[in-house]
């Protein structure tokens, strides 16, 4: 299990840099199409939607990591209060219920994908699918994270990686 969890934290970093490198080139298209509108009088007609597409991807690359790290959005009003071993059975409950909603979620990702390959989006001509895919890549993302996550917490997140740093997640 300490080699899926290592496996996961290196599929994260390579997303990651994957996820910054789109969101970059989202910045600059933005800027150049906002420079040329402005003083040039011209603009793109595909950047605006592709941006909006890229941006979203760039989310969806990166929601596995935020979800092994435990740094998405909690609300642990009540869950502090209790001891340490129902907060395990309480996150292996909670990660069990997000892996039935991402499921739920690629089922219907697939849907949407599989409905709208022929039709094609208004500017930038490729087929709506491409956007669609976006929930069924996170989902598949942040679903091959889970086993991991429990991993983490039941022990305490203490795995190490091969340099011998210490681990993150497993705690929130």
């Amino acid at each position: 299990m300490k080699q899926y969890v290592s496996f996961c934290r290196n599929i994260n970093r390579a997303l990651t840099l994957v996820g910054v490198l789109i969101l970059a080139f989202s910045i600059i298209l933005t800027f150049v199409q906002v420079i040329l509108r402005n003083f040039v009088g011209f603009s793109f007609k595909w950047a605006e939607e592709t941006t909006r597409y890229l941006v979203i991807y760039a989310v969806y690359l990166v929601t596995g990591r935020l979800l092994i790290e435990g740094r998405n959005s909690v609300v642990d009003l009540f869950y502090n209060i209790f001891p340490k071993g129902i907060r395990k059975v309480l996150d292996t409950l909670f990660y069990l219920l997000i892996a039935v909603f991402l499921l739920v979620m690629m089922y219907y990702g697939y849907t949407l994908v599989s409905r709208n390959v022929k039709i094609w989006c208004a500017s930038i001509h490729i087929p709506w699918a491409v956007p669609f895919a976006a929930l069924i890549v996170g989902s598949l993302n942040m679903l091959i994270q889970i086993p991991a996550k429990l991993y983490l917490v039941w022990t305490d997140g203490t795995v190490r990686e091969n340099d011998g740093t210490a681990a993150e997640g497993g705690k929130q």
